[in-house]
């Protein structure tokens, strides 16, 4: 196979997933069709061109194509939040009959079936990786009222367990940057630089939604700036993929975070060469790029 024929149904909602693995198949020697899709308005496509794979990225929403049943090429899907959906996205896979079926969850890879096979997250280095640039995109408002510098920061979704966490940074005397749905992409990259310590909390934390290894963990340590202090579980993969204490330092009670952030805030240079490390890591091993590289691998 010289050049694969990637026919990619792409959700046009910014900074998902299936965003980033849009720009990194582009780059990449392979020729893409892009069929464009709003998830909250799906189109009623009857066909698709040929190729050598149909791949479809977890957009959130099961997303019905009338023509998906009936494709005649290689089919696949790749589950993303099947750590909190894993029923939904099972049936859909056998609703369509995916012949390639990759998961980011390591843990749910089994309830797939002999077909999936574990495809953890990513980064995007355009958008993740800090460059002293992105800070020309502060107003001069923020320039002059905000803190150049902070202990420990966060930008993601607003569970309870992650607003706790901010509360008890606080009460410790840490400064923080934490924002919750208001950041997105270059904007996060660009806040998490702003601090010593990135922080990440699982949704799974409280035990209400799945555990994960989710995108933050990528993000963050991708970011150069910020050393990624994150909470971790047993067998969701952390120790295939990283090396705790030279890409990232982990915990698994707000106790120990606290105890960690206020040392790290306290010892910079320790946390500026974990940093460095995990994004160097990063960038060697667990770019877009690299997991759109397996994609064409399990093709050929």
């Amino acid at each position: 196979m010289a050049r694969p024929k990637i026919i990619f149904l792409r959700s046009v909602i910014p900074h998902t997933t299936a965003w980033y693995y849009s720009k990194a198949f582009k780059g990449l020697p392979v020729d893409v069709v892009d069929m464009p899709f709003d998830p909250h308005d799906p189109p009623g496509w009857k066909e698709a061109p040929a190729g050598d794979l149909l791949l479809l990225v977890d957009c959130g929403l099961p997303v019905d194509f009338p023509f998906l049943g009936e494709y005649k090429g290689p089919k696949g899907y790749v589950s993303i939040d099947s750590c909190h959906k894993l029923s939904i996205h099972r049936a859909y896979c056998e609703k369509y009959r995916f012949d390639f079926v990759w998961v980011a969850q390591k843990h749910v890879v089994a309830g797939f079936g002999e077909k999936a096979r574990w495809l953890p997250l990513g980064a995007d280095p355009e958008t993740h990786v800090y460059r002293p640039q992105m800070a020309s995109a502060d107003s001069l408002w923020e320039r002059l009222t905000r803190r150049s510098h902070y202990d420990i920061g966060m930008c993601g979704a607003p569970y309870k367990h992650r607003r706790a966490f901010e509360k008890l940074f606080r009460k410790a005397g840490l400064t923080t940057n934490f924002y919750f749905r208001k950041r997105f992409g270059a904007e996060a990259t660009r806040e998490l630089a702003r601090s010593t310590i990135g922080f990440n909390v699982g949704a799974g934390f409280d035990g209400v939604k799945g555990k994960d290894v989710n995108m933050r963990v990528f993000e963050t340590m991708a970011n150069g700036q910020c050393m990624l202090l994150t909470n971790t579980y047993d067998g969701l993969g952390f120790e295939d993929l990283f090396e705790e204490g030279s890409h990232y330092i982990g915990f698994r009670s707000e106790e120990e975070a606290t105890d960690k952030a206020l040392y790290y805030s306290r010892h910079q240079a320790e946390a500026i060469r974990i940093a460095a490390q995990g994004q160097r890591h990063i960038l060697e091993n667990h770019t877009y790029a690299h997991r759109c590289e397996e994609i064409i691998r399990a093709i050929r």
